[in-house]
């Protein structure tokens, strides 16, 4: 099922949730809001917030009353800002369009753009600054490291070999522990596979590969969400919703939760393509799906905390969810956010109004939650932080 399906679905959802609202709206008395179109993932450095808009643009903003500090171009062509993230480190900002561009916190000087020489599109999939390494997948196969000061290449890892008459592979935003690099990738053959590799650090040497079984004569599934990191795992998950945990130091399975089964209230019944977003909050393993559930999982037990039924709300975003204080915040494809406790799976509150498209991941700054939209790029109300309660296995 393409995204596009995915995200009309959801929308024909949305008159069901209108007037349904018994938890607080902060939407409805915003922080501030900023009259852009976001667009991605913001980044929050001290009293500052980054955000992408469509027009690639970077704005940089105030987070106490949301004044515009600076704005500068990508000066990349195309109807619209192609990256989805925007990424900061030691007063250094940097951006994902189609290339990648740094600029200069305070000022918004430009400091450098990233063009590979090999390869293509490595802003499409920027992923993190792990000391002073920039990391970025690409649609081309290859993942990159590019030095934060400099903007040049310290090491390119090829996934898969892209060429004319092969199958494309898409390498999606790495996460790092600063010793070792991972990354989700999916190939494009028929049928589409995919797995997870782990590289190093230093030197963009492969480490390992995990490559998603199939079970039951089906294909094997495409990537379809995570990488996320403990001490010791790799957590992501397969298109067939199964959710594996990897050795960070060999690969080797260290456990796997089943995909969703049994009975299934959402709007989008099928599990057998999904997309999953993930997060780790203390000994919490928060995953999404398309079908509009939301689970928590013990690390440490795998077993069933809570679950959210909610799938009149449509599919949650296959993005990353934000979390602090104990608190995990989800979009929803149809454009609402959700503030969820970790530790209970109540809700703590929801946007309303679906046409604000609250669809992208937020950044939390303090009080604040900062959310790129296309209505805008607003800052939101946390709410109120509450003591942690002990949940039991």
């Amino acid at each position: 099922m393409t995204r596009r399906v995915i995200t009309m679905l959801s929308l024909f959802a949305v008159t069901q949730v209108l007037g349904a609202q018994s938890s607080p709206d902060p939407s409805e008395s915003p922080i501030w809001q900023v009259a852009a179109r976001g667009r991605g993932l913001p980044a929050v450095a001290g009293d500052r917030v980054f955000a992408l808009t469509v027009d690639h643009h970077v704005l940089a903003l105030a987070v106490a009353d949301g004044k515009t500090l600076w704005q500068r171009s990508t000066d990349e062509r195309g109807s619209s800002t192609e990256g989805m993230r925007v990424v900061t480190s030691d007063g250094i900002v940097v951006a994902g369009d189609w290339d990648l561009y740094a600029f200069d916190a305070a000022t918004g000087t430009a400091r450098w753009a990233f063009h590979p020489a090999e390869g293509y599109a490595p802003g499409y999939f920027l992923g993190t600054i792990a000391g002073r390494l920039v990391l970025a997948g690409s649609p081309s196969g290859s993942l990159y490291a590019v030095d934060l000061d400099t903007g040049r290449q310290r090491w390119r890892a090829m996934v898969e070999r892209d060429t004319d008459s092969g199958p494309l592979t898409s390498v999606y935003e790495p996460v790092s522990n600063g010793r070792i690099v991972v990354a989700g990738y999916t190939t494009f053959t028929t049928p589409v596979v995919g797995g997870v590799v782990a590289v190093d650090a230093e030197s963009g040497r492969e480490r390992w590969r995990f490559r998603f079984p199939t079970e039951d004569g089906a294909p094997s599934p495409h990537f379809a969400g995570g990488p996320v990191l403990t001490d010791d795992l790799a957590i992501a998950t397969g298109g067939d919703g199964r959710v594996w945990a990897l050795e960070l130091a060999s690969g080797a399975v260290r456990w796997s939760i089943p995909r969703l089964d049994g009975p299934i209230d959402g709007i989008i019944t099928t599990t057998d393509r999904e997309q999953r977003a993930l997060a780790v909050v203390g000994d919490r393993l928060i995953v999404g799906s398309l079908t509009g559930y939301l689970t928590a999982y013990d690390l440490t037990t795998r077993r069933e905390v809570w679950q959210r039924k909610q799938g009149w709300l449509g599919s949650l975003s296959w993005h990353p969810f934000a979390h602090a204080d104990g608190v995990v915040y989800v979009p929803f494809v149809s454009g609402f956010l959700q503030a969820i406790d970790v530790a209970t799976g109540a809700e703590r509150w929801r946007t309303l109004d679906y046409r604000r498209g609250f669809l992208w991941p937020a950044a939390v700054a303090g009080d604040r939650v900062i959310v790129a939209a296309a209505s805008g790029i607003w800052a939101l109300s946390a709410p109120p932080h509450t003591p942690p309660r002990a949940v039991g296995p």
